[in-house]
């Protein structure tokens, strides 16, 4: 899908191409539930297609999504067409690296700007796109506790829910953030780029030692 996400912004390929080919998809592949992260990118589309369609947001503190994100580069081989793709969604041309953020540029990554003004694009997006009444916004480390709320927003009972997959995809964590920028830095620029949208959705965390301590992993 993500060559088709790219087409289209980029103006190779209409509208009606690419509901053709989301129906297409939804035909063949004949899903309740669809949790492919890649319809981050469709769901404005999606949601006009498919009227009955109801949206789960999962949502992270920048952060940890920073560093999850870091760590994810830095540890896989990355090949040339994702590569592309990641270019393509983070715009990195747009937030050059500074002298406080050179240990990321040394280990190829983007700025911190870049990363963290992507998320705060991603975390506002659902709710500017999806009815309100479509729409269900979850932190990512409450998911478990929160069945109550999926359940009964998706017609389901909630032991229909396997909670113990619920953080399958955990990634490792080769790099502490803090190894890699100053902890001012990291502070004033979230403060600068995301403030206010981590105000909206983690009031409890204003700084990065609150922040990981409410993901239960602390500084170290």
């Amino acid at each position: 899908m993500l060559d088709k996400v790219v087409d289209f912004d980029r103006g190779r390929m209409g509208p009606d191409h690419l509901d053709e080919y989301l129906r297409e998809r939804d035909d063949r592949m004949y899903l309740e539930f669809d949790s492919s992260w890649a319809n981050y990118f469709v769901m404005d589309r999606l949601s006009a297609l498919f009227p009955d369609a109801l949206f789960v947001q999962l949502i992270r503190g920048c952060y940890t999504w920073v560093e999850s994100i870091v760590n994810h580069l830095a540890t896989r081989t990355i090949p040339s067409d994702v590569q592309n793709f990641t270019d393509w969604w983070f715009q990195p041309e747009r937030f050059p690296h500074t002298n406080n953020d050179r240990a990321l540029k040394e280990a190829g990554m983007y700025s911190l700007e870049c990363l963290l003004a992507r998320w705060n694009v991603q975390a506002l997006r659902p709710s500017n796109v999806i009815p309100a009444e479509r729409l269900r916004i979850l932190r990512t480390h409450e998911l478990t506790e929160s069945f109550n709320v999926i359940a009964p927003f998706l017609g389901i009972r909630s032991e229909l829910i396997d909670g113990a997959k619920s953080h399958w995809n955990r990634g490792s964590r080769e790099h502490h953030i803090l190894t890699l920028v100053d902890e001012s830095y990291l502070e004033e620029t979230v403060t600068r780029v995301c403030g206010e949208t981590m105000a909206q959705f983690f009031p409890e965390a204003p700084n990065v030692k609150d922040a990981f301590e409410l993901h239960g992993r602390g500084e170290n």
